[in-house]
């Protein structure tokens, strides 16, 4: 055998402090490095004997830095319901990248884009894997509100209703306006501190009143410490966003708050999903909420692999040809 698959993390240096550390989270230096926190290197050195792609992201991977794989009864919570037009378009329309319409649901090139985590296991890189527990949670808690909530109360179908599990990927996908602080926005591209002497790429630098040394002296507090508590609050009153030599214009829309204080809203044109469609015996029961795409009724999308589930009609589709 001239080569074989390397996992890509195989590079990285082993961090011998973390090496005998929970074995579990033996990738945490890929979250270290997003939050700026001192890590060395991988807890542990990679395998090579079970190496292959992720599910999500295709980047290579060993069993050591592939994720612990959920329980086999977590399996139901990871289905995502499609809209009208991702439900009925080919399952090859739903692949990534796109596949020929005309190819079978039991072609090769259609299986391997098709969701195989019950039958394969789940085999996810730690930064795609780590919070797909979470994710499931999150989208379980939408549609226990939403069988509190109808359209009597003013939230309907249309752009109300819970968009379709591909998001931004779907097929009926609408590009629609997104307001965001710019006080957040700004925040998340700059890793440095308000009053550092340094700038990250596309964030401006701070006024002048701010020349290396935070507000408060060296000692690290943000307000002076010789001020009293009333010319805090009224310093805090008048205060602007964190990027004041970003002026307003087409997407920077300014507002002003409560308190006379001006805030900034930055308006943006995004890529939004349909919506799904609702039955009315999942409004009277919550424990009926995905019962078709849980028992394999209807079609649906993986949220942990990011692939199509095939319904029962696909199976019987394929079946007669």
């Amino acid at each position: 055998m001239g080569a074989t698959l390397r996992c890509s993390k195989e590079a990285v240096p082993v961090d011998p402090e973390q090496t005998l550390r929970y074995r579990a989270r033996a990738s945490d230096w890929n979250y270290g490095m997003e939050d700026s926190r001192n890590y060395n290197g991988k807890a542990g050195s990679c395998a090579r004997d079970l190496v292959t792609e992720c599910r999500r992201c295709a980047d290579i991977i060993c069993r050591n830095c592939a994720i612990k794989p959920p329980l086999m009864t977590a399996l139901r919570e990871r289905h995502r319901r499609l809209c009208v037009t991702c439900a009925k378009a080919p399952i090859a329309a739903l692949a990534s990248p796109a596949l020929d319409i005309s190819l079978p649901l039991t072609s090769e090139a259609v299986q391997r884009a098709v969701c195989q985590c019950d039958t394969e296991g789940v085999w996810l890189c730690q930064p795609c894997g780590h919070s797909i527990r979470n994710a499931d949670h999150d989208y379980k808690g939408i549609w226990r509100w939403r069988t509190k909530y109808g359209g009597f109360t003013g939230i309907g179908d249309g752009d109300r209703g819970v968009i379709c599990g591909r998001e931004e990927a779907c097929l009926a996908a609408r590009e629609k306006e997104q307001e965001i602080d710019c006080d957040a926005e700004d925040a998340r591209g700059s890793t440095l501190a308000p009053w550092s002497t340094g700038s990250s790429s596309g964030t401006p630098s701070p006024g002048p009143q701010h020349t290396g040394t935070p507000p408060g002296g060296g000692s690290g507090f943000p307000f002076p410490t010789n001020g009293t508590v009333e010319s805090i609050i009224e310093e805090m009153r008048h205060q602007r966003t964190p990027s004041p030599q970003l002026g307003p214009g087409y997407e920077r829309h300014e507002i002003e708050g409560i308190g006379g204080i001006v805030k900034r809203k930055l308006v943006r044109m995004v890529r939004v999903g349909a919506c799904v469609p609702e039955w009315e015996d999942e409004k009277n029961s919550s424990n009926k909420i995905l019962a078709r795409e849980v028992n394999g009724a209807a079609r649906s999308w993986c949220g942990w692999c990011w692939r199509v589930i095939p319904g029962d009609k696909d199976k019987r589709q394929c079946a007669k040809s």
